[in-house]
């Protein structure tokens, strides 16, 4: 694992506020489940048995994982250059559809290379949605916050159209076009669940962009673009390639999160398929401090009170909206805590 280079003192202090940050949020929550009548302890008791109560839960808290992995990686690998990549659920659900589109081809090649091909084509998908807002901030100057945000409405009432009409399953009740080939599935890792092989893919990518970021010429190059563009480019770091290098990877993470979830989960595109990864992946982001790592660990705790929220919900009755604010309870809590301790060094 890479060193973040911080001294031992500064990292003890970004522990400490991670245990009160998250002590604060479930004080907080506990507060707001007793103003709703119910018991906070029956609630955190549903919330784990129903992440890890048994091997199928518990796979399925992994499986939710790697769309908020890999759509936190694409959201801080752009924010490290001080590109705000808020399209990030357009380039998701982009990337689905030009993966069902490949998939749907490519029913007569083998799985070892249909499935690498359909991955290519949702990478390429998530670029090529991301291409339109980068280049209106490489050449225009254009914010990238107000185009990405934008892209997302696009993208989805896209993805609705196309599976309400054009590509609809015939026979399906539901807005949703026909299963891909069994061959562009990803493999299934344990058999009687749905763990496959993306969830590794998603664990790996984290490492590979933190060994980009902090191990590479040009992984510096973005932090130096980042950190102060003007000085970077003074010594002689290219802020456009930068830029389009960040371009390249986020809209490809994010492109390849609407992949997973096509081809190792549901095996169909659905009209509004994502409950919001794309969004999630900022929170998830900066809850692991805009670090490779961090958001590694982050994504896994957001799976929890995601696959546990459903499961408070049918055990406790607890309403699945009040774990969304648990969710943002948490990330708030840390950020305030870490800026508390900052102020009183």
């Amino acid at each position: 694992m890479h060193s973040t280079g911080l001294p031992t003192s500064l990292r003890l202090e970004k522990v400490e506020s991670y245990a009160i940050g998250a002590l604060v949020s479930l004080g907080i929550f506990s507060g707001i489940l007793l103003a709703m009548g119910f018991s906070p302890l029956l609630s955190f008791e549903a919330i784990l048995y129903g992440a890890f109560g048994s091997v199928f839960s518990a796979t399925e808290t992994f499986i939710r994982v790697s769309p908020l992995l890999l759509g936190a990686l694409a959201f801080l690998v752009a924010f490290k250059s001080r590109f705000f990549n808020i399209g990030v659920e357009g380039q998701l659900y982009i990337g689905a559809l030009t993966a069902y589109l490949a998939a749907s081809q490519l029913g007569g090649l083998p799985g070892l290379l249909a499935v690498p091909l359909v991955a290519f084509a949702a990478f390429a998908g998530g670029v090529a949605w991301l291409a339109i807002p980068l280049l209106m901030r490489i050449k225009l100057e254009v914010n990238e916050v107000f185009s990405t945000l934008v892209m997302n409405f696009v993208a989805v009432l896209v993805i609705s159209w196309l599976t309400t009409g054009p590509i609809k399953d015939p026979i399906a009740v539901n807005p949703q076009t026909a299963r891909i080939p069994e061959s562009t599935w990803l493999p299934v890792l344990i058999p009687g669940t749905r763990f496959h092989l993306g969830v590794f893919a998603a664990i790996l990518s984290s490492f590979l962009i933190s060994g980009i970021l902090y191990r590479t010429v040009l992984g510096y190059e973005i932090r130096a673009v980042g950190l102060n563009p003007r000085a970077a480019k003074h010594g002689g770091v290219s802020v456009a390639r930068s830029l389009a290098s960040v371009g390249l990877l986020s809209g490809g993470l994010a492109g390849l999160a609407g992949m997973i979830e096509i081809t190792g989960t549901s095996h169909l595109l659905a009209q509004g398929f994502s409950p919001g990864f794309g969004y999630q992946g900022i929170g998830v982001a900066a809850l692991g401090g805009f670090h490779p790592i961090g958001a590694l660990s982050a994504s896994i705790l957001f799976a929890i009170l995601s696959i546990g929220g459903e499961a408070m919900q049918r055990g406790a009755g607890v309403p699945i909206e009040v774990i969304y604010i648990l969710q943002a309870t948490v990330v708030l809590s840390v950020l305030i805590v870490q800026r508390w301790i900052s102020l009183r060094r």
